[in-house]
């Protein structure tokens, strides 16, 4: 069996990815979020608010027909889609706990629950191309996500045995996409470009991405760059 954790699991990428795996009876979900959204015999909800302090420790000893425990770092949020000196610290705050210090706390959690572990380990965290282009207006969202590619690649190397990812999705059509399209354009003008991505039809379903980030769970050993985008395959 593969034992698999994936935050922000009631909507988006996360729903899709769990809903996908469960279609496979050798997998068990563990799924982190406000709300839960799925209801499945081989599917566990922790509910939990990744802006807030974590105080539990979510990861289950492993069966011993465990074959591999896999972690990914699905949620996020956008932001504040304000350019900097009209956010307040709350905002600056909660945007890289989301982002940054929450998927960092799970893998040390994760790290600790397993390291000893003979079941394969992967980790994915969900990175993204704004973590490597400025974006005006995103500016906490480009620098947390460029935080979480530096930290996967710190974590790789310190722990070899764990492959290690920061994968970014590309454009899919999940509720991320609905806020920005909502975002005020004195504040945000790259707004017509991201509403032509839906009118256009360029935002690929959440299954769809979906798919290749199960080939990444599947056949990670084939995988050999911590850092990459579902759109080089």
């Amino acid at each position: 069996m593969n034992l698999i954790y994936i935050t922000g699991s009631s909507s988006g990428l996360g729903k899709a990815l769990a809903e996908l795996l469960l279609e496979d009876n050798n997998n068990h979900i563990v799924g982190i979020a406000r709300r839960e959204t799925i209801q499945h015999e081989r599917y566990i909800h922790y509910t939990l608010d990744l802006k807030k302090v974590i105080n539990e420790n979510i990861f289950q000893k492993l069966p011993s027909a465990c074959k591999k425990v896999v972690l990914i770092n699905n949620a996020g949020a956008v932001g504040p889609i304000t350019r900097v000196g009209s956010q307040s610290y709350e905002e600056v705050a909660d945007n890289y706990t989301i982002n940054v210090i929450a998927p960092s706390f799970l893998c040390n959690q994760f790290v600790q629950a397993y390291q000893n572990e003979a079941a394969q380990k992967v980790i994915i965290n969900v990175s993204s191309g704004a973590g490597k282009h400025p974006i005006e207006a995103w500016n906490t969202y480009c620098a947390s996500k460029a935080a979480l590619d530096m930290f996967s690649q710190v974590l790789q190397a310190e722990h070899p045995d764990i492959k290690v990812f920061a994968v970014a999705p590309g454009l899919v059509d999940t509720p991320m996409q609905d806020s920005i399209r909502s975002a005020d354009e004195k504040h945000f003008p790259q707004l017509d470009r991201f509403q032509s991505y839906k009118a256009d039809g360029d935002l690929v379903s959440a299954r769809e991405v979906a798919l290749k980030y199960l080939k990444i769970i599947q056949e990670s050993q084939i995988f050999q760059e911590v850092l990459f985008s579902i759109r080089d395959f």
